[in-house]
């Protein structure tokens, strides 16, 4: 009778136990399938805006690999970034160096030159921009004297 009842119990929760249902968008954020786009800025979208006529809106997907480094550069408008995964050190001049990471953004003073590092995973960023239609996207630093 004493191995009976841990037997007979043993037996019933077992069949009590239920299959784990697969992982699905429902019951997991990470098992929804999401694009991977090369490494580099890809335009996603270029639209000019009713609200403010003589305007485009621009929206980047960024994904740099990691430790990368990209070349000193401005924008003529601000530039507003929203770090989906992975992480960045983004160097403006005249600003202190700072970290953003996954689930983060910041904005970017117009005209100031900046430096984009990937960290040591990479970063998937989108990138917001509004600017007057016909403006470049970026500009390139000027090199620094003596160099």
């Amino acid at each position: 009778m004493r191995l009976l009842f841990p037997t007979l119990a043993a037996i019933a929760l077992a069949g009590c136990q239920q299959e784990a249902a697969p992982e699905s968008a429902e019951t997991d954020p990470a098992a929804l399938s999401v694009y991977q786009p090369d490494f580099g800025p890809t335009e996603i979208f270029r639209e000019a805006t009713a609200a403010a006529p003589g305007h485009e809106l621009i929206v980047t997907d960024l994904h740099l690999p990691p430790n990368a480094v990209g070349d000193p550069h401005s924008h003529p408008w601000e530039e507003y970034l929203y770090v989906m995964g992975g992480s960045a050190l983004v160097r403006v001049d005249g600003m202190e160096e700072r970290e953003v990471m996954a689930g983060e953004s910041i904005v970017l003073p117009r005209e100031q030159v900046h430096t984009p590092v990937a960290g040591p995973e990479g970063i998937r960023a989108i990138v917001i921009r509004v600017h007057d239609e016909g403006d470049p996207v970026s500009i390139p630093a000027e090199p620094a004297q003596g160099e």
